[in-house]
């Protein structure tokens, strides 16, 4: 049964290491023509695995060596794949283009997100202050007839108050965010164009999975 669970692991994960020979252990484990597998190259694959399956790996001197078989059968398979010219296909390399887009999408992403909670972290970290157990108890006290267990039970303010601070915290970072987000905004040329934004309503009828800048918004409180 583990053995199936590590080759499910492989192929869902879609693992692939052609010429990873430069991984943070350069020992090679492996030699399937002129690529190599290295530790380095079977501990990154290892960490992508569920953790169960890592648990196996492990600790398992037999699954290791399973493990280490099926990455030797993914490679021989990529060769054989590029030895009958499929890596040279029209249909492929439109994939290929298209995933190095969408990876470069995801890279610059991540390094917008980065650059924002950098600043964020600079400008108001500093500036939001943890809820005393005072305002936390206030809080309570005033709502928490709209704090409830699924049962419509009242929480209890012991079982309401690590939540609760968490929120409070949370909800004081954004005011501070919205209030530097409105004076910079302020100050900066904004042009917005309302037909194109109407013109939207067409395309946003489907949900999509949202790949902009992510602000974390606070949790509401149970029952509110």
């Amino acid at each position: 049964m583990m053995r199936k669970l590590l080759v499910a692991g492989l192929l869902i994960a879609m693992l692939a290491f052609i010429g990873c020979g430069k991984g943070s252990d350069s020992t090679v484990l492996a030699k399937i023509g002129r690529t190599k597998i290295t530790v380095g190259d079977f501990k990154k694959q290892v960490d992508a695995l569920p953790p169960q399956m890592q648990q196996a790996v492990t600790s398992d001197p037999r699954a290791r060596k399973d493990f280490l078989n099926d990455l030797i059968g993914i490679e021989v398979v990529l060769q054989e794949a590029k030895r009958q010219g499929l890596d040279k296909d029209a249909e492929f390399k439109k994939k290929q283009e298209q995933y190095r887009k969408d990876k470069e999408r995801e890279i610059e992403e991540g390094l917008k997100n980065e650059l924002f909670n950098s600043l964020l972290k600079k400008e108001i970290a500093n500036k939001v202050a943890v809820p005393t157990d005072q305002e936390v108890k206030e809080y309570y006290n005033k709502h928490k007839n709209e704090m409830r267990t699924p049962d419509g039970k009242i929480l209890s303010f012991k079982a309401a108050e690590p939540q609760l601070k968490s929120w409070l915290f949370n909800k004081k970072q954004r005011e501070v965010y919205l209030a530097y987000a409105q004076g910079l905004k302020a100050k900066a040329k904004i042009t917005i164009d309302d037909k194109a934004l109407d013109a939207l309503s067409s395309t946003l009828s489907q949900p999509s999975v949202q790949q902009g800048l992510q602000m974390q918004h606070p949790t509401v409180p149970a029952g509110k």
